[in-house]
């Protein structure tokens, strides 16, 4: 798994245990100590994997959100985020907490909530390009593309390197059947590094779209999914496959979407759609 290092100052407050009972551990009022004057406690090393921080050292603070994080990992956000916060009210500066909550919000469907903590993790560390790819994303699930795009751009220019958020500008575009432009943003990143998974399959999505099918597979077949790719690539093979009268291949496919439960697809498609799309060419194969 490629991991990526952040290092930042972590910031903690000790709130005295009056000022902590009082504190209710609300969506909104965790955030209400978040102006006191901070101590400084040192540098932290931070990792992020699968857009989840993780903090290395035995400090308290960073046992707390590295046993959130792995709550994450096995899909429990409701849990994970009660964790968070109840974090976040003894050290409301402490950044992975923050941002970990941030993601938690976006998969208990809690987007207004999960922009409140990624814009205070943008007042601790404006420099991590991650933090607008999440607030881009959350816009656009609001259906505000032009505030989506904003934030991507602002990510860009903090790492112009970030391939995947030309992707995510580029299926805003996708998703606007403007393809041409859609294109452009996804060959932008191809051109930084050639093979890549998430360039190519949206160039396989505009043949998709094109109702080119058989193009669509042959695309698809030539991406490397050993490492880190959106998982919507089984989606497009799958779907791509029952329409040339593939069903065992479409039946495979479906099979390995459905084995990725945490995946932001399902976010935004039903599992049970999936789940029927898997048994309609399950029939057709039996046939």
């Amino acid at each position: 798994m490629k991991l990526i290092f952040l290092y930042v100052i972590v910031f903690v407050i000790a709130l005295t245990p009056s000022i902590a009972a009082n504190t209710v551990s609300h969506e909104y009022n965790v955030f209400n100590k978040i102006n006191i004057q901070p101590e400084e406690i040192g540098e932290y090393r931070i990792y992020s994997k699968n857009d989840i921080l993780f903090c290395t050292g035995d400090d308290t603070a960073g046992s707390v959100n590295n046993k959130a994080a792995e709550l994450m990992e096995e899909g429990n956000f409701s849990e994970a985020l009660t964790l968070l916060e109840d974090g976040i009210t003894n050290a409301p500066l402490f950044f992975p907490f923050l941002y970990n909550a941030g993601i938690c919000a976006i998969y208990l469907n809690k987007l207004n909530v999960s922009i409140i903590y990624f814009s205070k993790a943008a007042q601790l560390v404006p420099e991590y390009w991650k933090i607008y790819i999440q607030l881009g994303y959350i816009y656009g699930r609001l259906n505000k593309e032009n505030e989506a795009i904003d934030q991507f751009r602002i990510g860009l220019k903090k790492n112009p390197r970030e391939l995947n958020t030309y992707i995510l500008i580029g299926d805003i575009y996708y998703n606007r059947n403007q393809l041409r432009i859609a294109r452009q943003y996804y060959e932008a990143a191809i051109r930084i590094q050639r093979l890549f998974p998430n360039g190519l399959l949206g160039l396989a999505k505009i043949h998709f779209k094109n109702g080119e099918y058989l193009k669509t597979i042959v695309l698809l077949k030539s991406i490397d999914t050993s490492g880190e790719y959106d998982k919507s690539y089984h989606y497009y093979f799958a779907e791509s496959a029952y329409k040339i009268g593939d069903y065992k291949t479409a039946t495979l496919q479906y099979e390995i979407l459905l084995q990725f439960k945490n995946e932001k697809f399902f976010l935004i498609t039903p599992r049970l759609l999936i789940q029927h799309k898997l048994e309609m060419a399950k029939r057709f194969t039996e046939q």
